[in-house]
Parts: C-alpha cells; sequence; structure tokens
C-alpha cells in the first residue's frame, strides 16, 4: 500500500515594521516553558502531516521562526511513525516576513495558536500517523541528527522549491532504504531521486 502525502501551500502575510522582537527558535520557546505545543497526526507521511497548537503563555506575543535549525523530532505517543519537523506554519499555511529574510509565525500573548510542521517519517517500517497518535518533542537519535540537520538547511536554503518527497527521500536513504524498496510505498521520480543526493551531500 502506497504512502501519500499532503504538501504544505504557503501564504505570506505582510509583518508589521515597528516594535518587532527577534524571532525565536520554537525548541528554545518549548524548553524555557514559554510555549508549549499540542500536536498530532493527519494520516500523510510528509509535508504538513503534524498539525496542533502552540500555546504562549506568556503576557506579550512571541514571534517564532519558521525554519527549525536542525529540526524537531516528534515522539509518537502510539505505534506510528516518529516524525522529523523541519518548518513550522499557521494552519492555513501562513507566515510573516521581515528584513526581506526572516520568516516567522506570531503567537498572540495568553493564546493557543493552531500551527501545522513540515515534517518526515523517521520510521520507514511503521504506518502513517493518525488523529489520535499525538507527539512530544524530545531527543533526535543519532543516527539522523546529520541527515535532519541537512534536510533542515537545505529546506532554508531552497525556501521557495517544492522539496516535499526528495527530503523524505533523503532520510530513508541516509538510514540505507533502498530505492527499490522505498518505491513500494512512496511515489518518487528519477529528479526527486537526484535532489535526495544533493540533501544528503548538503
Amino acid at each position: 500500500m502506497r504512502t501519500y502525502l499532503m504538501v504544505v501551500f504557503l501564504a505570506i502575510f505582510p509583518a508589521a515594521l515597528f516594535c518587532q522582537t527577534a524571532p525565536r527558535q520554537l525548541g528554545e520557546a518549548l524548553s524555557s516553558g514559554d510555549v508549549a505545543l499540542t500536536a498530532n497526526g493527519n494520516g500523510s507521511s510528509s509535508g504538513s502531516a503534524v498539525v496542533g497548537n502552540l500555546r504562549n503563555n506568556r503576557a506579550s506575543e512571541i514571534r517564532i521562526n519558521v525554519v527549525l535549525n536542525g529540526g524537531i523530532y516528534l515522539l509518537n505517543s502510539g505505534s506510528g511513525q516518529n516524525m522529523v519537523a523541519v518548518q513550522v506554519f499557521l494552519i492555513n499555511g501562513g507566515y510573516n516576513m521581515s528584513g526581506g529574510t526572516d520568516r516567522f509565525i506570531r503567537l498572540p500573548a495568553n493564546a493557543s495558536t493552531q500551527i501545522m510542521f513540515l515534517a518526515f517519517c523517521a520510521d520507514f517500517e511503521l504506518d502513517n500517523p493518525g488523529p489520535d497518535q499525538t507527539f512530544r518533542t524530545g531527543v533526535t537519535p543519532s543516527g539522523i541528527q546529520a541527515i535532519s540537520s541537512k534536510i533542515s538547511r537545505y529546506m532554508a536554503d531552497n525556501f521557495d522549491d517544492e522539496l516535499t518527497v526528495p527530503a523524505q527521500l533523503a532520510l530513508w536513504r541516509f538510514q540505507g532504504q533502498s530505492r527499490a524498496a522505498i518505491f513500494e510505498k512512496f511515489d518518487f521520480d528519477d529528479s526527486d531521486w537526484e535532489t535526495a543526493s544533493r540533501i544528503i551531500n548538503y
């Protein structure tokens, strides 16, 4: 049975040019307790496959970088795949920009904001995470730390390119899965395979 993916659609909203605070990395905001995460799967293997809420526990707005440097490892509460998230967006795919390069989402004070992660399945042999499977952040396994970082950097440096399929290929290939085995469950073409090679060697 083939795996299906959901591709994120990005919509850019203009950011205010005054009273700006520097966007923060989500991992740091979660570790500090300023932000809390609830998340679950939606049945997809890759792309916008994890949705949820970010709760801002502070009395002021927090801005979170879209790009998750090095990726964030999401541990599945059930029997489905764990995920590597490399970018975070509002639930509709939206984000803000400032300075021409900073991409971020706004978390209003003392409120929850619906979000989705651009994420990839880390466990080839397991099923896609469904809505009944929740996630919490965890330590990225040593075996995929390097490729998680490469995917994060490559997708940040090629932000406007559609890289969902190559990124997933790169993650599975790095773990030793063969082209034939991947093709049995995941659709891709030669161009995707070549781009995955560039990500692996990035």
